[in-house]
């Protein structure tokens, strides 16, 4: 699914068009919002219309968010933590438990925030998590990207999709980050490629529907 978002041109008589999920980046630009689905007009909104919608049903129609800064700010609380800046993994941010794909336990790491990528996977403020764990030395989950959770847990219960995230990981960050020399600004060596990590919500169908959402299927 995709957002159109239109707007007569400043001094003319024309109208611009705008194919963008990113919604945040049409927010006071766009007048009107054209959702389709498969080729397909399937809701046309005016401006106000469309950004009363709950985040929920923004996200239920595989759109991003039209308000960021409940998320910058939620990054900055993180990157500003005690673990964040000491690399401790006392206060791990988070802990996963890898499996194979027999259901093999790999391992559990601890991950702490190194820093934040603000225009990352999706173009979205990417979170970089490391391992200090010596066992990972030789581990493909060393390091992991990854943007915030969407939608919030509670859309699955008003009939939207379950909360999940996108994520990226490698032995080390000189395989995701490509660095730029002269202005140290990094960009990711592959934005669009991503794992998909589902909370565990609903059936398999259910689970099966950000698939489905993700890549525009009926």
């Amino acid at each position: 699914m995709a957002a159109c978002g239109l707007r007569a041109g400043r001094g003319r008589h024309d109208d611009a068009a705008l194919f963008h999920h990113r919604l945040a980046w049409l927010n006071g630009v766009a007048d009107r919002y054209v959702v389709f689905d498969g080729g397909h007009i399937v809701q046309d909104y005016e401006a106000d219309e469309f950004l009363s919608l709950s985040p929920g049903c923004v996200a239920a129609m595989g759109l991003r968010a039209f308000d960021l800064e409940p998320y910058r700010h939620r990054i900055a609380t993180l990157a500003s933590s005690p673990a964040a800046e000491s690399g401790s993994t006392d206060n791990a941010s988070l802990a996963i438990e890898w499996f194979a794909e027999d259901d093999t336990s790999l391992d559990t790491y601890e991950y702490t925030i190194d820093h934040v990528i603000e225009h990352g996977l999706e173009g979205s403020p990417t979170f970089v998590f490391r391992t200090a764990d010596p066992a990972a030395e030789d581990s493909p989950f060393r390091w992991l990207l990854a943007i915030n959770p969407l939608p919030s847990r509670k859309a699955f219960a008003e009939g939207g999709l379950p909360s999940h995230l996108h994520f990226q990981y490698a032995n080390d960050l000189h395989t995701l980050v490509a660095t730029d020399e002269a202005t140290g600004a990094e960009t990711l060596r592959n934005p669009r490629w991503y794992a998909a990590m589902c909370s565990n919500e609903g059936t398999t169908e259910d689970r099966c529907a950000i698939i489905r959402a993700l890549h525009h299927l009926q």
